[in-house]
């Protein structure tokens, strides 16, 4: 080969070279030419519930659902801390901002036989607005229905006990499969009406959802679960005033 040629055919390699480099550096994190795709309406997994908006500093507690086809294989949170525990999945979101709303998404991916789907959900986060459930700000022991936790002295709606509801037990914010509710205790009193259920069971009974649909705006709701663990019991309670 000419001498010159060789120098020639060098020198544009050396040119090049910046430009493989970048091209090479964008493809070194594995998914970042991946497309993730909304999750919400998919089947193969779900989130319960699918809230829209967020506030930030509070946590949230969700059911993360995958269907049998898929098993779980990682998420990320790109403004504060996601983490899954068996079948679910708490978010505590952050913002550098003081007011206003901002934007987080969180991502999913599962691994089937064939393949793996990419699943993404766009929150709104507000700065310094309450939402709705909230879970767990003091990392206290709670009591749960369905995904919304049962403050001491907060109002609740009859719309928060539908007629399939069930109780949890929440212990610094995280629920354990070997805590198991052994036993339902609720009163409901107000000045003009006071009465006191009790079941034997982990989930309320028809009489119980019947009552506290009935109640009045401004009674007075005590809940308390007899809960074991192994050969220990204990019993975890908080109260409450209906709101309609």
């Amino acid at each position: 080969m000419d001498h010159h040629l060789s120098l020639r055919l060098l020198a544009i390699l050396f040119l090049l070279s910046p430009i493989l480099l970048s091209a090479q550096g964008k493809n070194s994190n594995p998914y970042a030419s991946d497309i993730y795709i909304p999750l919400r309406g998919r089947e193969e997994i779900k989130i319960i519930p699918l809230l829209d908006t967020l506030s930030a500093d509070k946590e949230y507690l969700f059911m993360l659902q995958f269907s049998a086809k898929y098993r779980f294989s990682e998420l990320f949170f790109d403004k504060g801390l996601a983490t899954r525990t068996d079948s679910f999945l708490s978010i505590r979101p952050k913002t550098a901002l003081k007011e206003g709303v901002d934007t987080a998404t969180l991502r999913i991916i599962g691994f089937s036989n064939n393949g793996r789907i990419l699943l993404q959900h766009r929150f709104i986060l507000l700065a310094q607005a309450r939402a709705f459930p909230m879970v767990n700000p003091n990392k206290s022991i709670n009591i749960t229905v369905n995904n919304i936790v049962l403050e001491r002295n907060m109002n609740y709606s009859r719309r928060d006990f539908p007629e399939k509801c069930s109780f949890g037990y929440l212990d610094n914010g995280h629920y354990n499969k070997d805590n198991v509710i052994t036993a339902i205790t609720m009163s409901l009193v107000n000045k003009n009406y006071s009465k006191n259920l009790y079941v034997k069971a982990d989930k309320p009974n028809d009489e119980m959802i019947h009552e506290i649909h009935k109640v009045k705006k401004g009674t007075k709701v005590y809940i308390r679960l007899d809960v074991k663990n192994g050969k220990k019991s204990k019993s975890v309670w908080t109260s409450f005033l209906m709101n309609d």
